[in-house]
Protein backbone atom coordinates (compact mmCIF):
# COMPACT_ATOMS: atom_id res chain seq x y z
CA UNK A 1 0.00 0.00 0.00
CA UNK A 2 1.25 2.76 -0.90
CA UNK A 3 1.73 6.35 1.80
CA UNK A 4 -1.03 8.33 0.02
CA UNK A 5 -3.62 5.54 0.43
CA UNK A 6 -2.31 4.28 3.20
CA UNK A 7 -3.21 7.91 4.73
CA UNK A 8 -6.67 7.91 3.33
CA UNK A 9 -7.61 4.71 5.24
CA UNK A 10 -6.33 6.34 8.55
CA UNK A 11 -8.59 9.08 7.19
CA UNK A 12 -11.82 7.01 7.26
CA UNK A 13 -10.80 5.33 10.80
CA UNK A 14 -12.99 6.39 13.90
CA UNK A 15 -11.38 7.63 16.31
CA UNK A 16 -9.85 4.92 18.67
CA UNK A 17 -9.22 2.43 16.02
CA UNK A 18 -6.23 0.28 15.63
CA UNK A 19 -4.58 0.19 12.65
CA UNK A 20 -1.58 -2.59 12.45
CA UNK A 21 1.42 -2.05 10.14
CA UNK A 22 5.11 -3.32 9.58
CA UNK A 23 7.80 -1.83 9.80
CA UNK A 24 9.41 -2.59 6.96
CA UNK A 25 6.83 -1.70 4.52
CA UNK A 26 7.94 2.09 4.52
CA UNK A 27 10.89 4.42 5.21
CA UNK A 28 11.48 6.47 9.04
CA UNK A 29 10.20 9.29 7.57
CA UNK A 30 7.00 7.41 6.27
CA UNK A 31 6.84 6.11 9.35
CA UNK A 32 7.12 9.00 11.37
CA UNK A 33 4.09 10.57 9.26
CA UNK A 34 1.48 7.69 9.85
CA UNK A 35 2.85 7.88 14.09
CA UNK A 36 1.82 11.40 13.50
CA UNK A 37 -1.46 11.43 11.56
CA UNK A 38 -2.65 8.81 13.87
CA UNK A 39 -1.69 10.72 16.92
CA UNK A 40 -3.57 13.95 15.42
CA UNK A 41 -6.39 11.72 14.81
CA UNK A 42 -6.59 10.23 17.94
CA UNK A 43 -5.01 6.56 16.38
CA UNK A 44 -3.50 3.22 18.29
CA UNK A 45 -1.08 2.58 15.80
CA UNK A 46 0.41 -1.98 16.36
CA UNK A 47 3.73 -1.85 15.07
CA UNK A 48 5.22 -4.95 13.69
CA UNK A 49 8.94 -4.93 14.17
CA UNK A 50 11.09 -6.42 11.80
CA UNK A 51 14.24 -5.95 12.78
CA UNK A 52 14.75 -3.66 10.21
CA UNK A 53 15.00 -0.13 12.17
CA UNK A 54 18.55 0.76 13.87
CA UNK A 55 18.04 1.46 17.88
CA UNK A 56 18.73 5.40 16.76
CA UNK A 57 15.27 5.20 14.73
CA UNK A 58 13.75 3.48 17.23
CA UNK A 59 14.32 6.64 19.26
CA UNK A 60 13.08 8.94 16.66
CA UNK A 61 10.10 7.06 16.67
CA UNK A 62 9.60 6.92 20.69
CA UNK A 63 8.19 10.63 20.80
CA UNK A 64 5.15 8.98 19.69
CA UNK A 65 2.67 6.56 21.20
CA UNK A 66 2.20 3.51 19.78
CA UNK A 67 2.32 -0.60 20.39
CA UNK A 68 5.40 -2.50 19.23
CA UNK A 69 5.32 -5.79 18.75
CA UNK A 70 9.25 -7.43 18.49
CA UNK A 71 10.11 -10.74 19.23
CA UNK A 72 13.70 -12.49 19.86
CA UNK A 73 14.10 -13.34 16.22
CA UNK A 74 13.36 -9.28 15.14
CA UNK A 75 15.71 -7.98 18.25
CA UNK A 76 16.88 -9.81 20.89
CA UNK A 77 18.78 -7.00 22.70
CA UNK A 78 16.81 -6.24 25.47
CA UNK A 79 19.13 -2.76 26.18
CA UNK A 80 17.83 -1.20 22.63
CA UNK A 81 13.77 -2.07 24.11
CA UNK A 82 14.65 -0.48 27.51
CA UNK A 83 15.76 2.37 25.60
CA UNK A 84 12.42 2.93 23.39
CA UNK A 85 10.68 1.98 26.80
CA UNK A 86 11.74 4.58 29.03
CA UNK A 87 10.99 7.73 26.50
CA UNK A 88 9.09 10.15 27.91
CA UNK A 89 6.08 8.90 25.59
CA UNK A 90 6.44 5.50 26.63
CA UNK A 91 5.57 2.10 24.20
CA UNK A 92 3.57 -0.44 24.68
CA UNK A 93 5.83 -3.54 24.13
CA UNK A 94 4.61 -7.00 23.20
CA UNK A 95 7.33 -9.58 22.64
CA UNK A 96 6.87 -13.09 21.14
CA UNK A 97 9.19 -15.55 21.71
CA UNK A 98 9.05 -18.19 18.73
CA UNK A 99 12.40 -19.98 19.93
CA UNK A 100 13.06 -21.51 23.17
CA UNK A 101 12.78 -20.17 26.61
CA UNK A 102 16.47 -21.71 27.92
CA UNK A 103 17.94 -19.55 24.69
CA UNK A 104 16.77 -16.25 26.46
CA UNK A 105 18.95 -16.19 29.65
CA UNK A 106 18.70 -12.31 29.73
CA UNK A 107 14.40 -12.41 29.61
CA UNK A 108 13.70 -12.41 33.25
CA UNK A 109 15.94 -9.90 34.86
CA UNK A 110 13.94 -7.74 31.70
CA UNK A 111 10.40 -8.64 32.20
CA UNK A 112 9.84 -5.30 33.47
CA UNK A 113 10.38 -3.62 30.16
CA UNK A 114 7.47 -5.54 28.61
CA UNK A 115 3.74 -5.57 28.54
CA UNK A 116 3.00 -8.55 27.66
CA UNK A 117 4.99 -11.50 26.76
CA UNK A 118 3.82 -14.23 23.75
CA UNK A 119 4.32 -17.74 23.66
CA UNK A 120 2.71 -20.20 21.57
CA UNK A 121 2.61 -24.03 20.93
CA UNK A 122 1.36 -23.88 17.61
CA UNK A 123 4.91 -24.72 16.14
CA UNK A 124 6.89 -26.43 18.63
CA UNK A 125 5.38 -28.28 22.10
CA UNK A 126 6.39 -25.66 25.01
CA UNK A 127 7.84 -27.67 28.28
CA UNK A 128 5.50 -26.80 30.85
CA UNK A 129 8.05 -26.55 33.81
CA UNK A 130 9.55 -23.67 31.62
CA UNK A 131 6.49 -22.40 30.88
CA UNK A 132 5.56 -22.47 35.01
CA UNK A 133 8.89 -20.47 35.54
CA UNK A 134 8.05 -17.68 33.57
CA UNK A 135 4.44 -17.88 34.47
CA UNK A 136 5.88 -17.33 38.13
CA UNK A 137 8.20 -14.87 37.35
CA UNK A 138 5.46 -12.97 35.43
CA UNK A 139 2.81 -13.04 38.50
CA UNK A 140 5.13 -10.65 40.44
CA UNK A 141 5.58 -8.49 37.70
CA UNK A 142 3.57 -6.14 35.94
CA UNK A 143 3.78 -7.74 32.70
CA UNK A 144 1.41 -10.03 31.02
CA UNK A 145 1.79 -13.67 29.81
CA UNK A 146 0.08 -14.27 26.48
CA UNK A 147 -0.39 -18.03 26.15
CA UNK A 148 -1.69 -19.73 23.06
CA UNK A 149 -2.22 -23.47 23.95
CA UNK A 150 -2.61 -25.32 20.35
CA UNK A 151 -2.18 -28.99 21.91
CA UNK A 152 -4.60 -31.47 23.40
CA UNK A 153 -5.48 -30.30 26.57
CA UNK A 154 -3.70 -30.84 29.75
CA UNK A 155 -5.10 -30.75 33.48
CA UNK A 156 -1.56 -29.18 34.22
CA UNK A 157 -2.03 -26.35 32.21
CA UNK A 158 -3.33 -24.41 35.55
CA UNK A 159 -0.10 -24.32 36.75
CA UNK A 160 0.65 -21.48 33.87
CA UNK A 161 -2.78 -19.80 35.33
CA UNK A 162 -1.30 -17.43 37.97
CA UNK A 163 -1.41 -14.11 38.37
CA UNK A 164 -1.21 -11.85 34.93
CA UNK A 165 -1.26 -14.99 32.73
CA UNK A 166 -3.90 -15.88 29.94
CA UNK A 167 -4.37 -18.92 28.54
CA UNK A 168 -6.09 -18.86 24.99
CA UNK A 169 -7.45 -22.30 24.02
CA UNK A 170 -9.87 -23.20 20.91
CA UNK A 171 -13.28 -25.39 21.50
CA UNK A 172 -11.20 -27.30 18.01
CA UNK A 173 -8.92 -29.16 20.26
CA UNK A 174 -11.49 -30.11 22.57
CA UNK A 175 -13.22 -33.66 22.99
CA UNK A 176 -16.26 -35.09 24.33
CA UNK A 177 -14.78 -35.93 27.31
CA UNK A 178 -13.38 -32.26 27.82
CA UNK A 179 -16.05 -30.50 29.24
CA UNK A 180 -15.08 -32.03 32.73
CA UNK A 181 -11.56 -30.84 32.71
CA UNK A 182 -12.49 -27.68 30.80
CA UNK A 183 -14.42 -26.58 33.82
CA UNK A 184 -11.78 -27.75 36.35
CA UNK A 185 -8.98 -26.12 34.81
CA UNK A 186 -10.76 -23.08 34.51
CA UNK A 187 -11.55 -23.00 38.33
CA UNK A 188 -8.19 -23.85 39.22
CA UNK A 189 -6.75 -21.06 36.80
CA UNK A 190 -9.53 -18.50 38.24
CA UNK A 191 -8.38 -19.05 41.90
CA UNK A 192 -5.22 -18.34 41.45
CA UNK A 193 -5.66 -15.09 39.59
CA UNK A 194 -5.04 -16.37 35.86
CA UNK A 195 -7.70 -15.72 33.05
CA UNK A 196 -8.71 -18.26 30.72
CA UNK A 197 -10.28 -17.17 26.81
CA UNK A 198 -11.93 -19.91 24.87
CA UNK A 199 -11.88 -19.50 21.34
CA UNK A 200 -15.08 -20.55 20.29
CA UNK A 201 -14.08 -21.81 16.83
CA UNK A 202 -16.44 -24.81 15.90
CA UNK A 203 -19.97 -25.19 17.92
CA UNK A 204 -20.61 -26.03 21.50
CA UNK A 205 -23.64 -26.76 23.31
CA UNK A 206 -25.44 -23.58 24.76
CA UNK A 207 -25.33 -25.12 28.55
CA UNK A 208 -21.79 -25.80 28.51
CA UNK A 209 -21.23 -22.61 27.18
CA UNK A 210 -23.06 -20.73 29.65
CA UNK A 211 -21.20 -22.88 32.10
CA UNK A 212 -17.94 -21.66 30.62
CA UNK A 213 -19.41 -17.83 31.06
CA UNK A 214 -20.28 -18.60 34.53
CA UNK A 215 -17.07 -20.15 35.71
CA UNK A 216 -15.10 -17.03 34.32
CA UNK A 217 -13.75 -17.62 30.74
CA UNK A 218 -13.60 -14.82 28.19
CA UNK A 219 -15.31 -16.19 24.83
CA UNK A 220 -14.11 -15.31 21.70
CA UNK A 221 -16.64 -16.91 19.17
CA UNK A 222 -15.68 -17.30 15.52
CA UNK A 223 -18.90 -19.05 14.13
CA UNK A 224 -20.35 -18.91 11.19
CA UNK A 225 -23.68 -16.51 11.13
CA UNK A 226 -26.19 -17.65 14.24
CA UNK A 227 -29.47 -18.13 13.36
CA UNK A 228 -30.81 -15.74 15.16
CA UNK A 229 -33.84 -18.18 16.91
CA UNK A 230 -30.77 -20.26 18.61
CA UNK A 231 -30.35 -19.80 22.33
CA UNK A 232 -26.35 -19.32 21.27
CA UNK A 233 -27.50 -16.02 18.97
CA UNK A 234 -27.72 -13.68 22.38
CA UNK A 235 -24.59 -14.92 23.61
CA UNK A 236 -22.88 -13.88 20.70
CA UNK A 237 -24.50 -10.90 20.50
CA UNK A 238 -23.41 -9.89 23.97
CA UNK A 239 -19.96 -11.12 24.03
CA UNK A 240 -18.60 -9.71 20.85
CA UNK A 241 -19.40 -6.49 22.21
CA UNK A 242 -16.62 -7.32 25.38
CA UNK A 243 -13.29 -6.30 25.03
CA UNK A 244 -9.80 -8.21 26.28
CA UNK A 245 -7.23 -5.54 27.11
CA UNK A 246 -4.39 -5.12 24.35
CA UNK A 247 -2.58 -7.00 26.82
CA UNK A 248 -4.03 -10.35 26.92
CA UNK A 249 -4.00 -11.12 23.15
CA UNK A 250 -1.24 -10.89 20.31
CA UNK A 251 -2.58 -8.11 17.54
CA UNK A 252 -5.87 -9.80 16.70
CA UNK A 253 -8.20 -11.00 19.49
CA UNK A 254 -10.23 -13.45 17.20
CA UNK A 255 -7.03 -15.45 15.84
CA UNK A 256 -5.15 -18.50 18.14
CA UNK A 257 -1.50 -17.00 17.00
Amino acid sequence: MTLENLERQLQSLEKGSCFILRDDCYDLTELEQILEQATTRKLKIALIDSGKLAPVDLERLADFYFSFYTSDTARADFQVLSQLALRPKGCRLAYFIQGQLQSLPDLFANLELFDSIVISSRDQARPLDQLDRLAEEISRSHTALVYYHHQSLEENLASIGLKNCWIHLSSRNFNEDSEIMILDLLKNIRKNKGRLVVHVDRSLSYPFLKELEEAGAFLVFNLPPVEPASRIFQLVKTWQKKKLPETAFYLYKEIMA
